[in-house]
């Protein structure tokens, strides 16, 4: 077996970056790092990688017939989450169907420092699906090398395609959908992270003629990171029955959904014949367990996944191509949370 860049740090005593900025020829390495590092690839006979010489001559299009599914720098809490297994299916499902081969591969340089992962130091694909981003330098100059599509990013970035949620016109969709069921005073509770969904929500609440009520939205920051602690919502669901209309529903997302039925039920409050209750993502488990069961907007996980999938495809053919942005809104699936007034 040839020696890997892993051989040529462990020889040479020095990190994997090193070794990486000797290949790039960068200069920031001092000449007695440097000199070890070539000592080592000669004692071990180093050959750079098919896809590394075709870049060194300039060669294009040299396709390995493989890509790469990552999660970058993703808490379990969420690597783990239905729509996240969904959007890798999506892409899992597209590679598949061009008769390619997806590699799936999980990378955390925040605890792993300078590691690069084997498919980026190889260069045996062709691109990168990723759903998070690095945070060390290096870590980015290596993905950047590639081209690339970001899966649902916060907003999308300049430096490569990206496929994304919609969840400004999400949320104006769930807005409008209660609307049509006769309720004006729909109150959102969430974090302070979901912006582009309360702007979907003021913008329908605006264009609807609904109830305009500062004291019907409610964010906090809450540390989501700590899944033995259970989540309580109680504070927002004092405050809204704290006002002298309360509201007729709330728009949230799935996972606060059934602390705000805890809280609700506290109170003495029936959903949906005291209010109305519609959540954002759709995961079925989670939703199907609740009762009564949560109407949610679906956020087309395994479609984004597919979509994200093809323009990586495309960028491959045509890497010159100015970057594209790809979203998708969802759709609502009603159960049993939501009635009409």
């Amino acid at each position: 077996m040839s020696a890997t860049v892993f051989d040529i740090a462990k020889k040479a005593t020095v990190s994997i970056a090193t070794v990486s900025r000797v290949l790039n020829n960068t200069q920031n390495v001092s000449h007695e790092r440097k000199q070890r590092v070539l000592a080592a690839m000669e004692e071990l006979d180093f050959q750079p990688n098919r896809w590394a010489r075709g870049m060194a001559k300039g060669q294009k299009n040299q396709q390995t017939g493989q890509v790469a599914m990552m999660l970058i720098n993703i808490p379990d809490r969420i690597a783990h989450t239905a729509y996240t297994m969904q959007y890798i299916h999506g892409v899992q499902q597209e590679i598949a169907a061009t008769g390619r081969k997806c590699l799936f591969v999980t990378w955390n340089d925040q605890t792993d420092g300078d590691t690069i992962p084997q498919v980026l130091l190889d260069g045996e694909i062709d691109g990168v699906v990723f759903k998070g981003y690095p945070y060390t330098e290096i870590g980015k100059q290596w993905l950047s090398r590639y081209p690339r599509i970001i899966l649902n990013p916060p907003a999308a970035p300049p430096d490569c395609d990206s496929a994304m949620v919609d969840y400004e016109e999400g949320a104006h969709d769930s807005v409008a959908y209660l609307a049509s069921l006769g309720h004006r005073r729909i109150a959102f509770v969430g974090l302070p992270s979901f912006r582009t969904k309360l702007l979907g929500y003021r913008r329908a609440v605006e264009e609807l003629g609904l109830d305009v009520d500062e004291g019907l939205i409610h964010t906090r920051n809450i540390s989501l990171e700590d899944t033995s602690q259970e989540l309580d919502l109680n504070w927002a669901i004092e405050n809204l029955w704290s006002l002298s209309k309360p509201p007729t529903a709330i728009l949230s997302n799935d996972y606060f959904c059934g602390a705000i039925y805890k809280a609700l039920a506290k109170r003495g409050l029936k959903v949906p014949d005291d209010v109305s209750v519609i959540g954002y993502d759709n995961e079925a488990s989670h939703c199907e367990a609740l009762i009564p069961k949560l109407t949610s907007v679906d956020i087309e996980a395994v479609e984004l996944g597919r979509l994200a999938a093809k323009q990586l495809l495309d960028r491959i053919q045509k890497p010159q191509e100015r970057y594209r942005k790809i979203s998708i809104r969802g759709r609502i699936v009603e159960r049993g949370s939501v009635r009409k007034l």
